[in-house]
């Protein structure tokens, strides 16, 4: 990544293309805090995240796909969508044994975001598979499904149509 350097404008796509072995991917995994860059910074509106771990990058909506699909693949499809949404009310215990009704309602909504997520993909129909029985390009499909259930400012798609149906 010597050397590199690039901007991208809000509401834009932005392609990088590059053979193999270029950094593509490496470019995304030091953006992303999957890596520590020995030099450089990265910069979202003018804040400089370089070096923060994936966690806090995901809430402050930095998103990614990886080339090869890192689904829950013991949860349903409609699971591995639900889980995504952080701060969610029924993750702390107080809120399940005292206010189960928000939990519930936060949870609806979450879950019918999950069936439009799944509907504009076309995998609705296996809402309740298993994710490790997807096949590789459903399990793309499933990955970049789990970056439109959050409102994310930046979303990085790894080799996102490798193995996916060209109809798709």
């Amino acid at each position: 990544l010597d050397g590199a350097n690039l901007q991208i404008s809000a509401g834009s796509i932005t392609g990088l293309i590059g053979p193999n072995g270029a950094g593509k991917t490496t470019l995304f995994n030091v953006i992303a805090g999957m890596y520590k860059p020995s030099s450089g910074h990265v910069f979202l509106n003018q804040t400089e995240i370089t070096g923060l771990p994936p966690h806090e990058l995901f809430h402050r909506g930095i998103l990614r796909t990886f080339q090869i699909p890192q689904e829950f693949g013991t949860l349903t499809v409609i699971e591995n969508l639900m889980m995504v949404p952080g701060g969610q009310h029924g993750e702390n215990l107080f809120n399940a044994w005292f206010r189960p009704k928000q939990v519930a309602e936060e949870e609806t909504a979450i879950k019918e975001k999950a069936h439009e997520v799944l509907e504009f993909l076309g995998l609705s129909g296996l809402a309740q598979e298993e994710a490790r029985n997807l096949s590789g390009g459903q399990k793309k499909l499933l990955e970049l499904g789990r970056t439109m259930m959050v409102e994310a400012k930046i979303v990085f798609l790894d080799e996102v149509g490798a193995g996916v149906n060209r109809t798709l």
